[in-house]
C-alpha cells in the first residue's frame, strides 16, 4: 500500500498542530462601538486626530482608506452647492429633452408610412373588387 502522506510544508505544519480541525478561535474578543460614538483609535478617528484629517465634518462626509504605508487617507464628501445643483438639473433636461426628441421623431416618422400602409391595403382591397368584377367572377 502507498502512504498518502504529503511532503509540502504547509501540509506538515496543518498536522503538526494540535485540534487541526477545529475552527481557529478569535485572538481578540471584537469591540463593538455605538452609532455616534468616537472611534477608541485616535488614529482611525478624524474628529480626534490632530491636524491628520479634516476636522469637524458631519457623520458619512469622510472615507479613510489605509494606503501601503499604513497612512490613512481622508476623502471628503461635501454636498453639491447651488451651481452645481442647477448645473446637473440643465445637463439632466438637455438629455430629457434629447430622449423627447428622438421618440417623436420616430413617432413622427412612422405615423405617415402606417397611414401610407393602410391605405395600400385598402387600395389593393378595392382593386382587387374592380378585378373580380371585370373577370366576372
Amino acid at each position: 500500500m502507498t502512504d498518502h502522506r504529503s511532503d509540502h510544508p504547509f501540509d506538515r505544519a496543518a498536522s503538526s498542530q494540535p485540534g487541526a480541525g477545529e475552527p481557529e478561535r478569535p485572538r481578540v474578543e471584537p469591540e463593538i462601538i455605538p452609532p455616534g460614538a468616537p472611534d477608541p483609535d485616535p488614529r482611525l478617528d478624524p474628529r480626534r486626530s490632530a491636524g491628520r484629517g479634516p476636522e469637524g465634518l458631519p457623520d458619512g462626509a469622510v472615507f479613510v482608506t489605509i494606503d501601503r504605508d499604513g497612512q490613512p487617507r481622508y476623502t471628503r464628501i461635501e454636498p453639491p452647492g447651488p451651481i452645481s445643483t442647477v448645473l446637473g438639473l440643465v445637463i439632466l433636461g438637455a438629455v430629457a429633452a434629447g430622449i423627447l426628441l428622438v421618440a417623436l421623431g420616430v413617432v413622427l416618422f412612422w405615423v405617415p408610412v402606417a397611414i401610407v400602409v393602410v391605405a395600400a391595403l385598402l387600395f389593393s382591397g378595392y382593386l382587387r373588387g374592380l378585378w373580380r368584377r371585370f373577370m366576372g367572377r
